[in-house]
This record gives structure tokens, sequence and C-alpha cells, in this order.
């Protein structure tokens, strides 16, 4: 499976428009552009655990790459991180009754995720590669 495959499944969830699926939304979004993320970075020799530190890791590892639109990358991810965050545990807010603001969160997750990918190939992936290092 690919991480990336979560990102499908958001925007189906938020087809459905109701508050349940456009929390479980925000989340796979996230989790698609996050797995998108490690999968790159297990390509150049990082090791990710298990548990939530991998989340902090990724983020650290592509702010300091050094390249303007990995660090955006890196933001994204926070960004939809916390809304991750806020849609699994916040079940008060109000928030998530709004597919538009969901659209926001994927449109973002879709952004890191096509970023990403462009990193994954010449003669940007040895320009992320160095960066790494």
């Amino acid at each position: 499976m690919e991480g990336k495959e979560f990102f499908t499944l958001a925007q189906k969830l938020t087809q459905m428009r109701t508050e349940p699926a456009l929390r479980s939304a925000v989340s796979r979004a996230y989790y698609a552009a996050f797995h998108c993320c490690i999968k790159l970075l297990t390509e150049f020799g990082f090791k990710f655990s298990k548990d939530a530190s991998a989340h902090a890791k990724v983020a650290a590892y592509l702010n300091n790459a050094g390249i303007i639109e990995i660090k955006d990358v890196a933001d994204a991810l926070s960004y939809l991180r916390k809304r991750r965050n806020f849609a699994d545990y916040d079940l008060t807010s109000k928030e998530f009754q709004d597919h538009l603001s969901c659209q926001g969160d994927l449109i973002r997750a879709h952004a890191a995720i096509s970023q990403i990918e462009k990193y994954s190939h010449e003669p940007l992936r040895a320009q992320l590669s160095n960066g790494l290092e």
C-alpha cells in the first residue's frame, strides 16, 4: 500500500459532507502526506520508529534540508498534524461541520504530496539528498 492512497480516501470522505467523514478526511489527508514524506526519507537512509516521535522527526529533517519548497512541506505537515489532532480529539469543535474548511486541508495535503513527489526524481532528488546530509 502507498500512503498516497489515504488521500484518495480523504477525497471520498469529504464528498460525504458529514462531520465524522470530514474529521476522518482531515486525518487521512495528513497521513497521506506524512507517509509520502516517510517513504522518501527512508529511501535516503533515515529510520523512523513506529511511535509519535516519527512525526516530529519527519518535520525536523525536512525543515533542515535548506530548501524552501521542502520547508514548505514541513510547515504543511505540522499544520495538518495539528488539524488532525484537533479533528480526532476535540469532538466539541464545530469546525468540522463545514466541508470547505476541510477542503482547504486537502488542498494543503495535495500540495505537500505533489512537492515531495517532485523531489523523488532527479535532478531535485540529488538536491534534496545534499540538503539532508
